[in-house]
C-alpha cells in the first residue's frame, strides 16, 4: 500500500474507534478529524525509556508502518522537551493530546460555523485546524508563549492555508484582548485558575473550556457559559494535560518525592475489602479523585505522591500538620490524629452521598456575595474572582472516566 494511502486509512481508522468509542458525534466534528489527519502535524515525538532513563526521539515526518501505529494510537505523544537550565533535567514541556480527549473537549464547546474563538495553547496546530475546518477561515486565534511550538505549529499549519488560523505570540493567561470577544475560549495547558482575563474576553453568553488543575494529581476538564458576569461551569472528566506557563519555563506535575510518607504508621484503609485488587482501577480512580475533591474543597491540602506501583496515592494534611496519605488497600498516617483526619474525611464524604466531580457546579463572578443556592456548597477565593462550589440536585450520574 504507497504511504499516503496507509496515513489516510490509519486515519480514518482512528475516527471510526471515536465514533464507535461515544468520543465523536456531531457530523461536523467527524468531518473536521476525517480531513485533518494527525500525522501532518507530528514532526517528531518523544517516548521515555525507564530501564535507560532518557528519552528517545522517533522521527514521524513521512511516517512508515511503525510510526503510524505510534502517532495513530490513541494516547497523548510528547513532542517538545525543555530543562530549567542548559545540561539540567529534560522534561516534557509540550504535546498532542489523546486524540479522544480533544474529540471529547471539542464537543463540549458546540462549536458551528461563524464563531469566533480563542485557543491558549497552540501546540502541534493540530487543534486549532479541527476547530477552523468547523467554524471556518480568519475564525481561529491560537496563541503560545513558546516561539519554538509556534513555528512549528505555522508549518503545519501551511499544509491547510484555506482554513486560516491566525498564530500568535504571546502569555496565553493574558488572552487576546485586541480581538475580543470571543464565542469560544479552549485552553490546550492546565491552569490552576480559570484567569480574570479569559471570562473578560469571553462574549455574553460565550462557551470556556480548561484543563483545570486544582491540586497535585487532581486535575479535571471545566466547560462553562458566561452571562450578566457570572460563569457557571462544570467539571466533565479527569484530564491531565501540560502546565499553562510563561516563556522558558518548563512544567512541574507537583508530585512529591518517594519519601514523602516516610515516618508514617501503615495501617488497612477502611475500604480495603471494596477496592480490592478484583476490582477495577477505574472504580479505585474514581472514588479517589472524588475524596480528595471533597478534602479540598473543606480546606485541606493535598499532596500527590506517583504510583509505586500501579496506582496513585493521595495525601491530606491540615493546618496542625496532622497527615493520612490514602490508596486502595492502605493508609499511611502521621499519628493518631492523622487517622483520625482521614477517617473524619471518609465519614463526611459518605455522608454527603459520596460527590463525584461532575456532580459539582462551580459559579465565578467577579464580586463576592454570589448568592448559595444549596445546603451543600463550598467557598474559595481565586484571581478571577468569588468561586462557589455547590452540589446539583438531583444527581444524573454517567461514566465520567
Amino acid at each position: 500500500m504507497p504511504p499516503a494511502e496507509a496515513a489516510d486509512q490509519a486515519n480514518q481508522q482512528l475516527v471510526d474507534l471515536m465514533i464507535a468509542e461515544g468520543a465523536l458525534w456531531s457530523p461536523a466534528l467527524i468531518a473536521a478529524f476525517r480531513a485533518t489527519p494527525r500525522h501532518r502535524f507530528l514532526d517528531r515525538v518523544w517516548q521515555f525509556h525507564p530501564r535507560a532513563n532518557h528519552w528517545k526521539e522517533t522521527i514521524t515526518r513521512e511516517p512508515g508502518p511503525t510510526e503510524l501505529k505510534l502517532v495513530y494510537a490513541d494516547r497523548a505523544l510528547i513532542t517538545h522537551l525543555g530543562s530549567e537550565k542548559p545540561g539540567g533535567k529534560e522534561t516534557p514541556i509540550s504535546s498532542s493530546s489523546q486524540p479522544t480527549l480533544m474529540a471529547q473537549m471539542l464537543e463540549d464547546l458546540q462549536l458551528r460555523t461563524g464563531l469566533n474563538v480563542l485557543e491558549i495553547g497552540a501546540g502541534t496546530g493540530y487543534n486549532a485546524a479541527l476547530m477552523a475546518h468547523v467554524v471556518g477561515p480568519d475564525r481561529v486565534i491560537s496563541i503560545d508563549v513558546d516561539r519554538n511550538v509556534l513555528s512549528e505549529a505555522w508549518d503545519h499549519l501551511r499544509a491547510f492555508p484555506e482554513r486560516r488560523v491566525t498564530l500568535q505570540h504571546g502569555d496565553g493567561r493574558q488572552g487576546c484582548p485586541e480581538a475580543a470577544p470571543f464565542d469560544r475560549i479552549m485552553a490546550t495547558a492546565a491552569t490552576p485558575v480559570i484567569e480574570p482575563a479569559w471570562l473578560a474576553q469571553l462574549a455574553e453568553g460565550g462557551m470556556l473550556s480548561a484543563p483545570l488543575a486544582l491540586a497535585p494529581g487532581l486535575a479535571f476538564v471545566i466547560c462553562g457559559t458566561q452571562s450578566a458576569g457570572v460563569f457557571r461551569g462544570r467539571l466533565k472528566r479527569a484530564a491531565y494535560f501540560m502546565s499553562l506557563r510563561a516563556e522558558h519555563e518548563t512544567g512541574d506535575d507537583g508530585s512529591e518525592a518517594e519519601n514523602a510518607t516516610r515516618g508514617l504508621q501503615t495501617m488497612p484503609a477502611p475500604w480495603a475489602e471494596v477496592f480490592h485488587r478484583r476490582r477495577t482501577r477505574g472504580s479505585w480512580l474514581r472514588f479517589a479523585q472524588s475524596l480528595a475533591l471533597y478534602g479540598f474543597l473543606r480546606g485541606l491540602t493535598l499532596s500527590y505522591r506517583a504510583p509505586t506501583e500501579d496506582l496513585p496515592h493521595y495525601g491530606i494534611s491540615n493546618a496542625e500538620g496532622h497527615r493520612c496519605w490514602f490508596g486502595a488497600e492502605e493508609w499511611q498516617v502521621s499519628s493518631g490524629d492523622g487517622r483520625n483526619l482521614g477517617w473524619q474525611l471518609w465519614r463526611d464524604f459518605l455522608d454527603a452521598g459520596a460527590p463525584w466531580p461532575t456532580e459539582y457546579e462551580i459559579r465565578i463572578g467577579n464580586q463576592r456575595g454570589l448568592p448559595l443556592c444549596h445546603a451543600t456548597s463550598f467557598i474559595r477565593h481565586e484571581a478571577a474572582g468569588e468561586q462557589i462550589w455547590e452540589l446539583v440536585e438531583p444527581r444524573v450520574r454517567g461514566n465520567w472516566l
